[in-house]
């Protein structure tokens, strides 16, 4: 047999109840705002160098650079007028000093150009620890930047 609803007999306050109810989802929308402050697309700086007459800046998407998988952008620019320079051949290798042993090797896919000057790539590295990715570009352009994986 089925239970009745129930009542403030039962010691339930209906008021109570509804007004549960309603501050709820206020409360629960309160507490998810904070996640939403970040612009989508908004990058963060991991590090910059200067390599000649251009500046090297890795971004991502949170500043911070975690073992196993991680997604980049690299700005390349002039270093006088700031503008996004329009190099070619950027290759990007990564790797990880290991005292008394040869380098260990970080997966880096192939750079994708999504504007002049402006590259996107996926690293992936297989332990924590101080890594350096080596960037080459357009005929004589070379650069190091360190970075650590947590």
């Amino acid at each position: 047999m089925a239970k009745p609803p129930l009542t403030e007999e039962d010691g339930i306050d209906g008021d109570l109840v509804r007004s549960a109810l309603i501050l709820f989802p206020a409360l629960l929308a309160f507490l998810m705002l904070p996640s939403c402050n970040k612009q989508p697309g908004t990058l963060v700086q991991v590090q910059q160098v200067r390599s000649g007459n251009h500046v090297l800046t890795l971004l991502n998407d949170t500043g911070a650079v975690k073992q196993h998988s991680n997604k980049f952008t690299l700005e390349i620019r002039d270093a006088e007028s700031s503008a996004l320079a329009n190099v070619t051949s950027v290759q990007i290798q990564a790797t990880m000093r290991m005292p008394g042993m040869a380098p260990m090797f970080g997966n880096v896919s192939s750079p994708r150009q999504t504007e002049p000057g402006r590259y996107e790539f996926d690293a992936d590295f297989s332990m924590a620890g101080q890594w350096s990715f080596l960037v080459t570009f357009d005929p004589n352009g070379r650069a190091q930047l360190n970075i650590n994986a947590q």
